[in-house]
């Protein structure tokens, strides 16, 4: 069956903005022969390159993880993080990665972006009941650790919202996070799964859903809201906490590292060792960026050595296509330094303050650029 692609969106990706690291340039010679191979200090100049600062050893004697994946980071710079990703991550697919449920014709309306596949061997498969004969939903499970598991899924379709509900309750997740807003730039980017506030149960298909506490701001929180749900399906109920998260512009970082931070802690709050369920858009750039901050603190909680890429290759080995972009890539240092220092697992000394400010530098002048675009 020939499939019809008129109604789908492609998702297509940021380009990057660092280029491969090639080592240098090819030059022509005056007859137009491909001359010797010039390298970036005899382009511009030797002292107009800036390079990573030497890190000394800590007199106290042996780093522990944390300090040398810290200094790792400073050695790697802004840029050459970011290059880290173009180079080691952007085009990376597992070798034995197959999406025989995403690609048969029945589920292809259930797909919001038609370049995001799903991994078989990690997806989420729907219980089949009498008032629901088909598995299949655009959601893949990530383990963190033994006790950490996330959901990253898809944002729900107008067709996909009773699955994204009988996925809540057949997995028994007390908690959702929400990192799009239903509209971006005017374009959909999830459909409303929420009822309204005063309209009772509401059913989606053989879901049925109703409000049993208000949505409200939290004070500390900016662009954050917390709404509590009820969830019907086939004689099983299923108290949820849905958590927003509103500032996060789509292919970029959000707004506030710090409201990142205190995101983790009320998902930690709420998800009573069940999966956690968390989506954006597609459920890869945001939702993964999200997740690969879980997994790199996992193993420096346990002071265990940790590579970002080797980390976010696992993560694509269960969720295709996470984290799309180097901005993202680049946010997952950015957060994780945000909670080794609250967790007091590291200390903010001078090069942290360094690297935190360049960081910002390049954030600001990324939203300026993008601001300028959207006029």
């Amino acid at each position: 069956m020939k499939r019809d692609k008129r109604h789908m969106m492609s998702r297509g990706r940021m380009k990057c903005s660092v280029l491969p690291d090639d080592g240098g340039h090819k030059i022509m010679d005056k007859k137009g022969r491909r001359g010797r191979l010039i390298t970036q200090e005899q382009i511009v100049g030797r002292k107009f390159i800036r390079r990573p600062k030497v890190i000394t050893a800590v007199k106290a004697g042996k780093l522990n993880m944390q300090e040398e994946w810290m200094q790792t980071a400073i050695q790697l710079g802004i840029r050459g993080i970011r290059k880290e990703f173009v180079n080691k991550v952007k085009n990376y697919t597992p070798e034995n990665a197959t999406t025989v449920a995403w690609n048969l014709d029945q589920n292809f309306d259930k797909n919001r972006y038609e370049d995001i596949k799903l991994e078989d061997k990690t997806r989420v498969k729907l219980k089949k009941t009498s008032n629901h004969e088909d598995d299949y939903i655009h959601a893949s499970y990530v383990t963190v650790s033994n006790d950490l598991t996330y959901i990253c899924a898809q944002g729900p379709l107008v067709n996909t919202v009773q699955d994204f509900w009988i996925m809540a309750i057949q997995e028994e997740a007390n908690v959702i996070l929400q990192l799009c807003q239903n509209k971006e730039n005017d374009r959909e980017q999830c459909f409303e799964y929420l009822p309204n506030e005063s309209s009772g149960w509401k059913e989606y298909g053989a879901v049925r859903v109703r409000i049993t506490e208000p949505t409200s701001g939290i004070v500390t929180l900016r662009k954050v809201t917390r709404t509590k749900v009820e969830a019907s399906y086939s004689d099983k109920m299923q108290e949820v906490v849905h958590i927003a998260y509103a500032g996060w512009p789509d292919h970029s970082v959000p707004d506030s590292p710090a409201t990142c931070r205190e995101i983790y802690a009320l998902l930690h709050k709420y998800y009573g060792k069940k999966p956690i369920i968390v989506h954006c858009s597609a459920g890869v750039g945001r939702t993964g960026t999200f997740v690969a901050i879980e997994m790199v603190m996992e193993k420096l909680r346990k002071n265990e050595a940790c590579i970002v890429v080797d980390v976010t290759r696992k993560l694509r080995e269960q969720r295709l296509h996470a984290v799309q972009n180097d901005l993202q890539y680049l946010f997952i240092y950015r957060m994780v330094v945000e909670l080794l220092v609250e967790e007091s697992l590291l200390s903010r000394d001078q090069q942290i303050i360094d690297f935190l400010k360049e960081y910002d530098t390049l954030i600001a002048r990324k939203k300026k650029e993008r601001m300028l675009k959207d006029d």
